[in-house]
C-alpha cells in the first residue's frame, strides 16, 4: 500500500498553518460489499481489528499488522505517513481526498478505535467501498481527529461544488408555477392510458380520454369551493404541490412514480399527470390529477420544464449503479441479525457458539464468519422474481408461523440454513404451515424456547364483566387521549405562533419606548371599536411618534393611523379601491406569477422569515402580491411592491397587510408611482432635485457636475420606501411617520440622508465613487445616525414646496411640448386661440359667480340692517313700558296716601280674602273636602 509522492514538495510543506498532524496506530483496511449496512459496520471494524492482533502464542492471525503512523491533514488531502519517516513526506502509506470520505465509525466498545469509509476509486461509481481503521493513544483524541477531517472535507466540498451547485439551484429554484387544481380521476389500469396526448373535455362529468377508452372507476369534478390554487414546483427528482393557504406541501411525488403527463387538447390551458398511489387506492390503480394554468403558453412552459427535468433525472439515475436486494438475500438476513444485536445487553445478546471467553469476542467471531459466509452465498444468490428457489426464507415475519428467537437462536438458525442449503431445499426444511411441523423432529427444537406460553398452551377464559370493564377502560383512555391530543395541538399552535411572531420581529429597534409612551399607545389601542372613529389629537400623536412606537404593537398602531386618515380624508367615488374580498382573490390565477415567484427569493433574503424557499414567509408574501395584482389590474405587479408588502407582513397578518397595502396605494396615492408610465416617479425625482437645488446648492452642483440625477440612486428608495437597502428598524420608523403624515415623509427622509452626508459626497471626485457612496455607504447607518435622521424628519415641513415643484414640473412639461410644436405656427395659433377661449370662458364663469356672490352679500347685509332696526325698536318699546309701569306705581302710592286709615284696612282685608288667581287671571276652584 505504500507509495511515493510524485508531486515533490509542492504540498509537503508542514510549516503551513493549515496542516494538522495526529499520531495514531493504523490497524488495517478491508473492502465492503455494496449491501453492507450501518448495523454491520461496527462488526466490520472489529473484524479488521481482530486480523491485526496476535494470539496468545505469538502467532499473527493474518499478515496485516498494526503500525504507528502520522495522519497528516493537508487540505484537501489526507495522508497516512509512517511514524519513522515523518521527515520525508514523499513516502506515504496511502493518500485520500477528504471530500470523498462518506462516513465515520466510532466504536462504542473501545473508544480509542475509529474508522472511515471511502470509495476505492472515486471517479468510478461502481467501485467498492473501503474501510480504514485507526486507533488513538487517548480516547479524547478521537473526536478531535474526526472533527478536523470533517472540517477539511466540508471546505473541499464547498470549493469544488460551489459553481456547479449555484448553477443547478438557479435552474431548479426558478421552476415554479401557479396552477388551479381541477379534477381527480382514479383508474383501474394504466396499460392503454395516455399513449400520446391528454384530452380534457369540459362537461358536467369531465373525464380524460385517449386513443383507447380508459377504464374509469370514479371521476370527481371539484366544485368551486374545493378548487384551490397551488404552487407547482418541479424539483430535481420530484414534483411538489404547495398550498399557499395552509403553507404546507399537499402532494409530493418522485419522478419514478409518475407514469405519464401531457397537455390538454380541447382545453390547451390544462395539463395533468398520472402516478401510482397504492396507499390511497390499492395496488394496481393509478390516480390522475388535472390542473389549469393562466394561459396556454404557461402550460407549454410547464410541459417543457417537466420534459427537461425527466431527462436530467434519468441521466443522473443511469449514472448510478442500482444495488439489487430482496427479502431473501443473505446480506439482508445478516443486516437483520446485526440490527437485533445492536443496542442489546451483552448478557442477553451473546451468541453461544464456542467456549465463552467474553461476550463481545464471541459476537465478533460469529459475525466475522457470518459475513464471510453471507458474502459467498450472495454471489450466487438469485433475487426474488428471478427464480422460484429462495435461499433464505423470511425468518422474522412469517404470516402463518412466527418464531420468538433470541439473538443466539437467530445466529444458529442462519448458520444451520446456510450449511444445509447446499444439500437440500430450504422450503422443505421450514414448512409454511405449522400443522405439518413436528417440534420433536426439528433439529432446532432446543433453540425455540419461548418466554411466554408454549405452542399448546391455552389462554385463561374471561367473563363478560371482565370484557365490559376492559372496554370501559379503553373508552375512557381513548377519550383522555383525544383530549390530550387536542390540548397538545392547541399548545403547539400557540407555540408556533409565538415563534413565528418572534421570527418576524427579529430586527434591531431604533430608539426605545419609555413607560409613558407604552402606556399612551396601550390606552389608544385598548379603546372599543366605536371609540376609534373619534379623531385623535394630531399634536399628541406627533409627540408620541417622536418618542417611539412599541415593536410588538406596531401593526396595530398602523391600522389605527389608517382608520384616522380615512376619517379625515374621504376619497372621491372613482378613486376607491375595489371591494373584492381577499380570499376570493386568492382563488384566482394571476398572469404576473413568474415575476412574483422570481422576486420572492430577492425580498429580504437574509431575514429568517423570508429566507426559506417557499416557506411560510414567502408563501404569505406570494399571496399578498398576487391578490393585489388581481385587485389593481392597471398596476399589476411592479418590482418594489414586494419589499413594502414584506414590511407589512412582518407586523400583521395577511388580511391586515392586504388592507394596509390598499391604504398605501389608494388612500396615500403611492400607486401612481407604480403605473406603467411611471410619470409620478418622474415628478418625484424632479421634486427631490429641486429640494437639493434650493436647500443644498453645493451638493446639487456637485451632482450635476458629474451628471448624477436622482433616478440613479433615489428610485429604489421611493419604489421600496427605503426597505430594500436600509435596516429594518429604520424602515419601520419611517413607516410609523409615513402612516401618520403621508407621502411627503419619503422626500424628507431622502433629503435628510443626503444633507447629513453632504461633506463626504462632495469629497468624492468621480462618477463611480459618488454612485458607490450613495448606494452602499449611506444605507449603512449607525444607530445614532438613524435616530438623528428620524428626529429631523419629524421637525421638517416641506408640503408647500412639494406642491409648488409639482406645478412647476407640469408647466415645464407644457413648455417643452410647446417648444416641440413651434415649427407648426397654425397649430400653435389654434391651440393658443383655444386656450384663450377657454380662459375667457373661465373668466365669464368667474364673473357670474362673483356677481351672484355680491348679490347674496347685499341681501345678507339688508337682512342684517332690518334685524338691527327691529332690535332698536324693541329696545325703545321696552323702555317706554318700563316708564309707564313706574308712573302707575307712583299713582297707586298717591291714592293710598289719600285714603283714611279705616278704608285702607278694609282694602287690605279685601285683598287678603280675595281668591287666588291662576296664570290667566281667573280664580282657581277650591278643592272639595272628602
Amino acid at each position: 500500500m505504500e507509495g511515493r509522492d510524485d508531486k515533490g514538495n509542492k504540498e509537503s510543506n508542514f510549516s503551513k498553518p493549515d496542516i494538522q498532524k495526529f499520531a495514531l496506530w493504523y490497524i488495517g483496511w478491508s473492502s465492503l460489499d455494496k449491501r453492507t449496512t450501518l448495523p454491520m459496520l461496527p462488526w466490520l471494524v472489529a473484524e479488521i481489528r481482530k486480523k491485526s492482533e496476535k494470539n496468545e502464542s505469538g502467532r499473527e492471525t493474518c499478515s496485516v499488522q498494526a503500525r504507528e503512523v502520522q495522519l497528516v491533514l493537508t487540505p484537501p488531502f489526507i495522508r497516512c505517513v509512517p511514524a519513522n519517516n515523518v521527515a520525508n513526506s514523499s513516502v506515504f502509506i496511502f493518500e485520500h481526498k477528504a471530500q470523498f470520505i462518506s462516513r465515520f465509525i466510532h466504536n462504542s466498545n473501545d473508544l480509542t478505535y475509529f474508522a472511515y469509509l471511502i470509495r476505492s476509486q472515486p471517479d468510478n461509481p461502481e467501485s467498492e467501498m473501503a474501510c480504514h481503521v485507526f486507533r488513538a493513544y487517548d480516547p479524547n483524541q478521537v473526536p478531535e481527529v474526526i472533527s478536523s477531517i470533517r472540517a477539511v472535507s466540508k471546505s473541499a466540498l464547498k470549493e469544488d461544488s460551489k459553481p456547479k451547485r449555484d448553477t443547478e439551484e438557479a435552474f431548479y429554484n426558478s421552476q415554479k408555477f401557479e396552477v388551479l387544481y381541477c379534477v381527480l380521476t382514479v383508474l383501474k389500469n394504466h396499460s392503454d392510458f395516455f399513449p400520446n396526448t391528454l384530452v380534457y373535455s369540459i362537461s358536467p362529468e369531465p373525464t380524460f380520454y385517449s386513443s383507447k377508452e380508459a377504464d374509469l372507476i370514479n371521476v370527481s369534478r371539484s366544485d368551486s369551493s374545493l378548487m384551490c390554487v397551488l404552487v407547482f414546483q418541479v424539483g430535481r427528482f420530484e414534483v411538489n404541490l404547495i398550498s399557499p393557504d395552509s403553507k404546507t406541501v399537499v402532494l409530493e411525488k418522485r419522478f419514478k412514480d409518475i407514469s405519464s403527463c401531457s397537455q390538454g387538447i380541447n382545453k390547451t390551458d390544462h395539463f395533468g399527470f398520472i402516478f401510482r398511489d397504492p396507499g390511497e387506492t390499492g395496488p394496481g390503480q393509478y390516480v390522475c390529477y388535472v390542473f389549469q394554468c393562466a394561459s396556454e403558453s404557461l402550460v407549454d412552459e410547464v410541459m417543457l420544464t417537466l420534459k427537461q427535468a425527466f431527462s436530467t433525472a434519468a441521466a443522473l439515475q443511469s449514472a448510478k449503479t442500482q444495488v439489487k436486494l430482496c427479502e431473501a438475500c443473505p446480506m439482508h438476513d445478516l443486516h437483520k441479525l446485526c440490527e437485533r444485536i445492536e443496542g442489546t445487553p451483552l448478557s442477553t445478546g451473546s451468541i453461544t457458539v464456542m467456549k465463552p471467553v467474553s461476550d463481545q469476542e464471541e459476537n465478533e467471531l460469529v459475525i466475522l464468519h457470518l459475513r464471510q459466509l453471507c458474502g459467498t452465498k450472495q454471489k450466487s444468490h438469485l433475487h426474488i422474481g428471478e427464480a422460484q428457489l429462495v435461499l433464505f426464507p423470511h425468518l422474522y415475519y412469517r404470516p402463518a408461523y412466527r418464531f420468538n428467537l433470541s439473538v443466539n437462536q437467530q445466529a444458529h438458525l442462519i448458520i444451520w440454513i446456510c450449511c444445509l442449503s447446499d444439500h437440500c431445499d430450504v422450503m422443505d426444511l421450514l414448512p409454511l404451515s405449522p400443522r405439518s411441523f413436528d417440534p420433536s423432529l426439528d433439529p432446532l427444537a432446543s433453540l425455540l424456547t419461548t418466554s411466554g406460553d408454549t405452542f399448546t398452551g391455552k389462554r385463561p377464559k374471561r367473563t363478560a364483566v371482565h370484557y365490559r370493564a376492559l372496554w370501559k377502560t379503553a373508552i375512557h383512555q381513548q377519550i383522555l387521549l383525544l383530549r390530550m391530543e387536542k390540548e397538545n395541538q392547541r399548545l403547539e399552535a400557540s407555540r408556533d405562533e409565538l415563534h413565528i411572531r418572534k421570527m418576524k420581529l427579529d430586527y434591531q429597534e431604533v430608539g426605545t419606548c419609555i413607560k409613558d409612551v407604552l402606556a399612551f399607545w396601550d390606552r389608544k389601542l385598548s379603546v372599543p371599536g366605536r371609540a376609534k372613529v373619534v379623531p385623535l389629537d394630531k399634536e399628541e400623536v406627533h409627540n408620541a411618534i417622536s418618542k417611539g412606537v412599541p415593536k410588538g404593537r406596531r401593526g396595530e398602531v398602523w391600522l389605527l393611523f389608517s382608520q384616522q386618515h380615512r376619517l379625515r380624508h374621504r376619497l372621491p367615488p372613482g378613486r376607491h379601491a375595489p371591494d373584492t374580498p381577499y380570499q376570493d382573490l386568492l382563488k384566482q390565477l394571476t398572469a404576473q406569477q413568474h415575476s412574483i415567484l422570481v422576486d420572492l427569493g430577492r425580498t429580504f433574503p437574509t431575514h429568517q422569515y423570508f429566507s426559506a424557499q417557499l416557506g411560510a414567509g414567502q408563501l404569505s408574501l406570494y399571496n399578498l402580491l398576487k391578490a393585489y395584482s388581481l385587485l389593481d389590474t392597471e398596476v399589476g405587479y411592479c418590482q418594489g411592491i414586494s419589499f413594502v408588502a414584506g414590511i407589512l407582513l412582518l407586523h400583521m397578518s395577511e388580511d391586515q397587510a392586504f388592507d394596509m397595502l390598499k391604504f398605501l396605494m389608494y388612500d396615500l396615492g403611492f400607486r401612481r408611482q407604480y403605473r406603467p408610465d411611471m410619470t409620478s416617479l418622474q415628478i418625484q425625482m424632479y421634486q427631490l432635485s429641486r429640494l437639493l437645488h434650493d436647500y443644498h446648492r453645493e451638493l446639487y452642483n456637485h451632482l450635476e457636475e458629474h451628471e448624477i440625477c436622482p433616478s440613479l440612486y433615489a428610485a429604489p428608495w421611493f419604489l421600496t420606501l427605503f426597505a430594500s437597502q436600509f435596516p429594518l428598524g429604520f424602515v419601520a420608523r419611517i413607516f410609523d411617520i409615513l402612516f401618520a403624515q403621508g407621502s411627503e415623509v419619503i422626500f424628507k427622509v431622502a433629503l435628510c440622508l443626503l444633507s447629513s452626508h453632504e461633506g463626504e459626497i462632495v469629497e468624492c471626485d468621480s462618477f463611480e465613487t459618488i454612485v458607490d457612496y450613495l448606494k452602499t455607504t449611506i444605507p449603512n447607518l449607525t444607530h445614532t445616525q438613524m435616530e438623528e435622521t428620524i428626529s429631523k424628519v419629524l421637525d421638517m415641513d416641506i408640503s408647500k414646496q412639494l406642491h409648488a415643484y409639482e406645478v412647476e414640473y407640469h408647466v415645464l412639461q407644457d413648455e417643452t411640448v410647446d417648444a416641440v410644436l413651434q415649427s407648426n405656427d397654425s397649430d400653435r395659433l389654434d391651440k393658443l386661440e383655444k386656450t384663450n377661449n377657454q380662459l375667457k370662458k373661465q373668466n365669464m364663469d368667474l364673473l357670474e359667480k362673483l356677481q351672484a356672490a355680491r348679490q347674496k352679500i347685499q341681501s345678507l347685509e339688508a337682512t342684517v340692517e332690518n334685524f338691527l332696526s327691529r332690535e332698536s325698536k324693541m329696545k325703545h318699546m321696552i323702555r317706554s313700558l318700563e316708564q309707564e309701569r313706574q308712573s302707575y306705581q307712583k299713582t297707586i302710592e298717591r291714592m293710598r296716601s289719600c285714603l283714611p286709615p279705616d278704608a285702607l284696612a278694609d282694602v287690605e282685608m279685601t285683598h287678603m280674602v280675595k281668591p287666588a288667581q291662576g296664570p290667566n287671571g281667573k280664580a282657581k276652584p277650591t278643592a272639595k273636602k272628602p
